[in-house]
């Protein structure tokens, strides 16, 4: 270069210079390994993203898994609790019924042990009275005179030969003025009669009046 062309040439300061160099466009060299390198820094920011995106599902996935787990758990819990309680229930029930049956059973043995017992100490009261007490047909033949319907036709008393001197002293002039007889016959057991008539007949040996007395209470028991 001339010294003209030095000359011409106009002299900048240092801040000239730095402030147009500043506004200079800047030449950007792509190089291959660059490039590579940024492709590289995006497929790990994708795949990052990516793994993240599944631990959040995942996690979502959990919750929403256990939440329908803890659902499902507590309704199978309470249907099988439910069904337990039933089947607990009906067996009480049926513990109840057969404690029942066996409570009725065991009443009616003692109902039936007491009955007999009563029974039999009723046969061993009554047979006493009529051997201690001579009178004790009188009550019956009376009963059986004033029975109803009365007979009709030649009505007669039948009782026991040992008991015809106590129907003549006590029931004698009774008898006639119903129009009755007296009979006796040793068939008919002291303390028993048995009245007939045209009309009908009157059992009231002792045999008869105790079958109906156990009758009554359900029993066959003979006297």
């Amino acid at each position: 270069m001339s010294d003209t062309a030095r000359a011409q040439k106009p002299t900048l300061s240092a801040y000239q210079r730095w402030e147009m160099a500043s506004f200079d466009p800047v030449t950007v060299d792509h190089s291959a390994a660059e490039q590579a390198a940024l492709e590289k820094h995006l497929r790990r920011v994708k795949d990052e993203a990516h793994t993240q995106g599944l631990a959040q599902g995942h996690v979502a996935g959990q919750a929403m898994g256990y939440q329908a787990g803890y659902e499902q758990g507590l309704a199978k819990g309470f249907e099988d609790g439910r069904k337990q309680a039933l089947a607990e229930a009906a067996r009480l029930a049926d513990l109840a019924d057969a404690f029942k049956t066996a409570l009725q059973a065991a009443d009616a043995a003692v109902a039936e042990s007491l009955t007999a017992l009563a029974l039999d100490i009723a046969q061993q009261v009554v047979q006493q009275h009529i051997a201690l007490d001579p009178t004790a047909l009188l009550s019956v033949a009376r009963e059986v005179i004033a029975a109803e319907p009365a007979l009709l036709g030649a009505p007669h008393l039948t009782v026991n030969p040992a008991d015809l001197p106590v129907v003549e002293a006590y029931l004698l002039e009774e008898l006639q003025a119903a129009g009755w007889s007296v009979r006796t016959d040793p068939a008919i057991e002291r303390g028993g009669c048995r009245a007939q008539a045209a009309t009908g007949e009157i059992d009231a040996t002792n045999t008869t009046r105790w079958e109906r007395v156990a009758a009554a209470l359900g029993r066959t028991q003979p006297w």
